[in-house]
């Protein structure tokens, strides 16, 4: 609720943003405020645009809302999501844009396959499908912080596990045509920052990028925060994400 009136006053400061990434939340605050979406349309104004989501869940998000808002700005896209249950809702919400790619994976550096964790039961009901992750422990600590299991053998039993298959960034864009994105989104539960290093290894310097960042560790947050700026990259910070684009004078006028 406080979230949801700051924005509509206009507000953009928010102490867990300044706690979790003080660089880039304070240098934002000399700047013009510039959201996700506004970014994205920004860009899709210019030119169609490729776009990866790494974590795309069911695809109810603000890229999500711009493949259905504006196909025809679409060139290519590919999300990507592990979990059964999420991809499906995913699949039917882009069944009817042929340029959306959907692969039911998980991303990693080697391809194979992987055990994913996710919550079950009522923890479940309270937290949805949106907590996946390679580390149980990272789902057993959203469980016990974010709802009123706190007994362990509670906890235990509303973890569930499958064994997905994986396959690197890389082939995953080679499979949908992609070969440099424009727009790259990732949401993993705290592997967003080797999903972005895996990127920038690759030679992908999308125009708009956007990450997880709440669950990665203060010399994560400000490691990954100071490479993106060494690579041109002006970003914004709010309690949960950092987002950016490219400032080479390559991209649309502000």
């Amino acid at each position: 609720m406080i979230r949801r009136l700051k924005r509509a006053c206009g507000i953009h400061f928010s102490t867990k943003a300044l706690a979790r990434n003080p660089g880039v939340h304070l240098r934002q605050m000399f700047r013009r405020h510039r959201s996700f979406r506004d970014l994205l349309d920004r860009l899709a104004d210019a030119r169609p645009i490729a776009v990866v989501q790494v974590g795309a869940n069911d695809g109810r998000d603000p890229l999500g809302d711009l493949i259905r808002d504006r196909p025809d700005r679409i060139e290519r896209a590919l999300l990507i999501e592990p979990q059964r249950a999420a991809f499906a809702r995913l699949a039917r919400r882009f069944e009817d844009i042929p340029q959306v790619v959907r692969l039911n994976v998980a991303i990693d550096r080697q391809p194979g396959k992987r055990r994913i964790y996710f919550a079950t039961g009522d923890a479940a009901d309270r937290l949805g499908d949106g907590i996946a992750s390679f580390e149980r422990r990272h789902v057993e600590k959203e469980i016990r912080s974010r709802t009123k299991l706190g007994f362990d053998d509670e906890i235990a039993a509303s973890i569930g596990s499958a064994t997905v298959p994986v396959t690197t960034l890389e082939d995953a864009a080679a499979e949908a045509g992609i070969v440099h994105p424009d727009v790259l989104l990732v949401d993993t539960e705290g592997f967003d920052g080797e999903i972005v290093r895996m990127a920038l290894e690759a030679g992908w310097l999308p125009a708009v990028i956007r990450y997880e960042h709440k669950h990665l560790t203060g010399d994560e947050r400000r490691t990954l925060a100071r490479e993106l700026a060494g690579r041109g990259y002006r970003l914004w910070a709010d309690h949960a994400d950092v987002w950016g684009r490219r400032t080479d004078g390559n991209e649309p006028p502000q």
